[in-house]
């Protein structure tokens, strides 16, 4: 029964997204479409069909919000992305596992472990799924790349992370049991991970406790942002809302979501403009080329370690086996630097036993920048990368000028995101929205708002504005 409830959802989702459409303008209709979706779809479960990518919480909700949104978008208020790099990275990143395909016409055979090679029946699966995953990207920066555009994707993730609370707290309390009571789906493996001494860290309907605590970490970014910009939620004080937050984040026991937090909410609320712009500029660029550093040495991984035993040995022993992991699947991507390994597996580390099925997996891909690095190699890191710090450029062109606190939030919320891929798997369809709402705006856009706002804006730009977008 549960698996019929499971399929149904993801059937009926685009007759929902529809009536999003036909209540809300286009720019926030794309927005709950495909926040709901990440919110409220079982994680887990998809229709298989040939040539394509898994039809699930998250293709699904793109399909549908991309058909619909040029159709109800207002007249001119549909404008596709200006900048000539952004137009040649998504290029690159569709395009890239043709070059992978190419790299990899060998099966890969150990022990028992037969890994196929690569034809152009994968590459054209993999290049789907890589458009299909821009599609959120493409439509943050058609319909939302403007100050009221980030003001309707704060405010969505602020009241959106208000209700996820109660299932939150439910979940903490109870231990995770929605996705299985709702759906039918369970994982005794990820329901291990979210226990947590005497208690349990929620996974509700995203799949992980660390997506959660990811979530709610944004949030609280938000509605400190909306406090700061004079901005009530529901009729209360944003800084209330902040705080009821960070103390469901605190309790879904999650150390990196709570430390970037801490780390990132002070600079925006405290830090100038022009500065924190040119901070957020340098940390996108060091996650941009985060292989090379880490590759490099250049981390102090062992005095972070032996930090984290000073706190809790656990801890520090998870993450040297993050460290350990990361290590042995950096240097299989080094052996196909280029293109990576594509996919079925082919960028882990599997040797030969002499007992059990042969063969053993010894590694764990945790990280979003390892995934990518070993799977497209740099072709593929730099562009699905450079697409999603890109945004943190486009601030740092804009400093000189007046940047809307709305704004600033959500690049605020946009970094705290892609920190997030360097330990976890967190890229998301919400990820892509937000970058793309922030790689496609201009300074006449966010003085002007919407589209359909007429605002007065300054004729006299100065000449730096006056320049293409890069």
């Amino acid at each position: 029964m549960q698996s019929v409830i499971a399929q149904g959802a993801l059937i009926v989702w685009p007759l929902v997204a529809l009536v999003l459409f036909m209540l809300l303008p286009a720019g926030r209709a794309v927005i709950w479409t495909i926040l709901a979706a990440y919110l409220l779809l079982p994680v887990g479960f998809s229709f298989d069909l040939p040539a394509v990518p898994p039809m699930d919480k998250s293709s699904i909700p793109n399909l549908a919000a991309i058909m619909l949104a040029p159709l109800f978008a207002r007249r001119g208020e549909f404008r596709w992305p200006r900048s000539s790099v952004v137009k040649v990275l998504m290029l690159a990143w569709v395009l890239v596992p043709i070059g992978t395909m190419l790299n990899n016409p060998e099966p890969l055979i150990t022990g028992l472990s037969v890994r196929p090679g690569l034809g152009w029946w994968e590459a054209l699966s993999m290049a789907t799924g890589n458009a299909l995953e821009l599609v959120p990207f493409l439509l943050g920066a058609a319909l939302l790349a403007h100050e009221q555009g980030h003001r309707d994707i704060v405010r969505a993730i602020v009241l959106a992370g208000l209700a996820y609370s109660l299932p939150v707290l439910a979940e903490v309390r109870l231990s995770p049991f929605l996705q299985t009571r709702v759906y039918g789906i369970n994982s005794i493996e990820f329901f291990i991970q979210q226990v947590r001494g005497s208690g349990f860290r929620a996974m509700v309907f995203m799949g992980h406790g660390l997506l959660v605590s990811t979530f709610l970490a944004m949030a609280v970014i938000g509605a400190l942002g909306l406090w700061k910009a004079r901005m009530r939620v529901l009729g209360v004080s944003a800084l209330l809302v902040a705080a009821y937050l960070a103390v469901v984040l605190l309790l879904n026991k999650t150390v990196g979501a709570t430390v970037l937090v801490l780390a990132l909410a002070p600079a925006l609320l405290l830090i100038r403009q022009r500065s924190f712009l040119a901070l957020v500029f340098l940390i996108g660029a060091v996650v941009a080329i985060y292989p090379t550093v880490r590759g490099a040495n250049l981390l102090p991984l062992q005095s972070i370690i032996n930090a984290a035993g000073q706190i809790s040995p656990a801890r520090a022993e998870s993450f040297e086996f993050r460290v350990r992991n990361e290590t042995m699947l950096l240097n299989r991507a080094g052996e196909k630097p280029v293109f990576g390994w594509g996919s079925y597996g082919r960028n882990r580390v599997i040797v030969e036993q002499g007992w059990g099925p042969g063969f053993a997996d010894l590694t764990v891909t945790d990280g979003t920048w390892i995934i990518v690095a070993g799977t497209y190699g740099w072709a593929g890191y730099l562009s699905c990368f450079g697409l999603l710090c890109y945004p943190f450029l486009r601030g740092f062109r804009l400093r000189r000028a007046t940047v809307p606190v709305i704004t600033l939030t959500l690049l605020t919320m946009h970094l705290l995101n892609i920190i997030d891929l360097i330990p976890n798997s967190s890229l998301r369809p919400l990820t892509w929205l937000i970058a793309g709402a922030l790689a496609n705006m201009t300074l006449a856009g966010l003085r002007r708002g919407s589209p359909g706002e007429t605002r007065p804006v300054n004729p006299r730009r100065t000449a730096s504005e006056m320049r293409p977008a890069l």
